[in-house]
Order: C-alpha cells, then structure tokens, then sequence
C-alpha cells in the first residue's frame, strides 16, 4: 500500500517545514520523578518535520515534555542545555525538491521573530558576557521551551489525546505539527494516530535486601513493573568500543545479533548493557544496532561515559522506542549522577564468558570488548518498580 500524505507547515525562503512537530503518547511508561502520573502522558517535540522526532540522529535531542510536570527536564545546568539540545532540523528543500537536515542556525534565520521566540531558550549568562566586553550578541539553543510554557497548548495536547484514549478504550500514540502565529495563536495538526501497544501494569514490587548487586539505579528507567529471573547478561565496555576502530564499530551490532539470536533459540531471559544510545546511526554515539538485533532481550541498559562522550538518551517516541514497549522491553540508563545507586560492574568478570562459544569466529579484540555470561541454573534476579521508578538486578 502506498500512502499519500500532505505536509503541514509553511514557507520560508528556500524551505518549507512547520515551526514544531513531534510525536505523543496518551500514557507514560516513564516518569523522571516518583510523583509524576503516567497517565497524563508525553510528547517529544522538536523544531521542523517530526522526522527528527522519530529517528535517533547524530547530536540531536528533541525535548521530552511530561504532560503531568512539563518543564520537568533531566537537564541540570546551562552547559548541559546546550548540549543535549536540538542541532539539526528536517525541512522539504524546494530548490532541489529534497527532504535533508540543516542546522538550526540556518532555520532560525528565515522564520519570523514570533516563531523563533516559541523555540529558543536564551544563555543570559553567555550574552552579559558579551555585553560586558561591548558586544551584543543573542545566544540560544532550540529545545521549545516557548512550547512547554504555554499551559494552552499543553492542556490542548492533553485534550486530544484523552479524546483519542477515550474513543479507542486503549492508549494511543499520535505525530502531530504545531504552527504558530504572530499573536502567539497556534495551530496543532493531527497527522498519525494508532492504539499505543502498552500493558498497563503498575503493581508495587518489593525490592530484596541490597546484597549481591550488580546493578541499582532510580528516576532513569522507562517500562512496567516486573519481577524476572535474568539467564544471561551481555555488556559491552564502553572505553573498549571507543578505542575499537571507527570504519569497525558497525560490525559489533551483528554480534550483539548473535547474542540475541543465542538467547532466542534458548529461550534465555537476558539484560543488554551498551554504551551510550542504542539504535543510533552514528558509531561514534553508541552501538547502530536495529530492533531485530535486540528483540530477545528482556531488559536494555544504555550505559553513561562521559570520558569519551557516550551519553544515554532514553529516547522516548522515538521508532526505537515504540518497538521497545510493544515488545515489553524494559528501558534504563546508567548514568553518571545520583540516579546511580550501585554499579558493580566488575562483578560479571567473575564468570565465563560464553561469547567463544557463541561465535567462534571473532576477534580477541571482540572477545576482550564484549562479555557475555550465562548463569545456568544460579539466575540473577531483576526488579522494576514502575512507581518507584526503582530498578535492581542482583546475582544469587
């Protein structure tokens, strides 16, 4: 089948794109804070066409809204802001009639000052600078913050997917555009809506004493509560990846593929620890897996090195993600903050690593980076409490 769709937005100079798109869910699997209500939902938003909403691009970051608290952000200070903001937008080029990326610079430039006010943040600390040695000069960043201060828009996000929630009687998940006007009006276009594959379980799970723990972390995770015995843990050493050759780096989604493919044809419940984003399409940000090359395991754990600029993105909406919570895959990071209880990383050293045995024909450099254990019948034991946001893995 083949499907035609209009786009919405509108024209700037060479370009055509709508000043924000992005897509939402009616019901959150992810709460950055304990006291945050799932069901008030959550869009992922971003300046120009909603494709860099959807797909994890290199240095990207769209701007996660909780529709319960939503100027709630991970972020924590302005050099963090800049950072994990916006870079590149999508837009129709109409002089080569080509869908492609440009820098936010270059949009910002050819939108009107009203459009542009709904999608920056200002570094005032970085423009008195400025203004202190004579020089005036406007530094931002794109991450909507105009959006996610205007109650109007957010309660109207809220209204239309209730409304969808209510007419499907199940979650929903849309893609939308928002068109502002100069008098700060806005118009908010339904493009894309469809049931949201979500079991809705958010029971209480009591965590065992701290013994034994491999990992412990809060506030960073995204799934349903659970309870689970663990057969098998995969963890890639991030410091080993980074030395591991660019043009080579691709080539480590297809063990990771082995792995999943091993746990599959034995029926193995296992996590998946990786550095920085999983499914990106840049080696240098995390491991260009695809959704196949993971589907078997239970648990994927996106693991912080800042040393070398490998940053979880728990990227929410994105095609990723979606597959992720039809699958019931739990979600979460380790970061490198208070969000991380306990990491006991070493402990997996202590046991055989099985990849040898799984693919014979790899590098030692391969075997050195990846390890891959199996506990037999001594399983690990994992837990999630949804409304903690609370996650504990520990070995027997």
């Amino acid at each position: 089948a083949l499907l035609v769709q209009r786009v919405s937005g509108s024209y700037y100079g060479d370009y055509f794109f709508p000043t924000a798109a992005g897509v939402g869910f009616s019901y959150s699997p992810y709460s950055p804070l304990p006291d945050m209500d799932n069901s008030k939902g959550m869009l992922r938003l971003v300046m120009g066409l909603g494709t860099k909403a959807v797909d994890r691009t290199k240095k990207d970051y769209p701007r996660i809204i909780n529709l319960d608290k939503p100027e709630v952000t991970m972020v924590k200070d302005i050099r963090e802001k800049h950072r994990y903001s916006q870079h590149y937008l999508d837009v129709i080029d109409l002089k080569n009639i080509s869908l492609h990326d440009i820098p936010v610079g270059d949009g910002l430039d050819v939108i009107p000052r009203y459009a542009k006010r709904v999608l920056v943040e200002h570094d005032r600390e970085a423009e008195r600078m400025f203004r202190d040695r004579g020089e005036r000069r406007e530094i931002v960043f794109v991450n909507c913050e105009g959006r996610v201060k205007n109650q109007e828009f957010i309660d109207e996000m809220k209204e239309i997917m209730d409304t969808l929630e209510t007419a499907y009687d199940y979650p929903v998940d849309i893609e939308y555009t928002v068109n502002v006007g100069e008098d700060n009006s806005f118009n908010v276009n339904l493009l894309q809506c469809r049931p949201l594959q979500v079991s809705i379980n958010n029971e209480s799970i009591e965590m065992p004493e701290d013994k034994n723990v491999f990992f412990h972390i809060k506030e960073s995770s995204m799934g349903m509560s659970r309870k689970n015995t663990i057969d098998a843990i995969c963890y890639v050493d991030p410091h080993k990846y980074y030395e591991y050759p660019y043009a080579q780096k691709s080539s480590i989604s297809r063990v990771i593929n082995d792995v999943n493919a091993y746990c599959k044809e034995n029926d193995k419940t296992a996590i998946l620890i990786v550095p920085g984003r999983i499914g990106t399409s840049s080696p240098e940000l995390g491991i260009p897996v695809v959704f196949a090359d993971i589907s078997h395991f239970s648990a994927i754990l996106e693991e912080s090195y800042s040393e070398v600029g490998y940053m979880p993105e728990l990227s929410f909406g994105s095609h990723m993600f979606q597959d992720l919570v039809e699958a019931e895959i739990y979600y979460g990071a380790l970061f490198e903050n208070e969000k991380k209880l306990e990491f006991n990383k070493d402990m997996i050293y202590d046991h055989k690593n099985i990849l040898k045995d799984i693919n014979p024909n790899l590098s030692e450099e391969i075997y050195d980076m990846i390890q891959v254990i199996d506990f037999g019948d001594d399983k690990a034991e994992f837990y999630h409490d949804m409304n903690k946001d609370e996650t504990l893995c520990i070995f027997n």
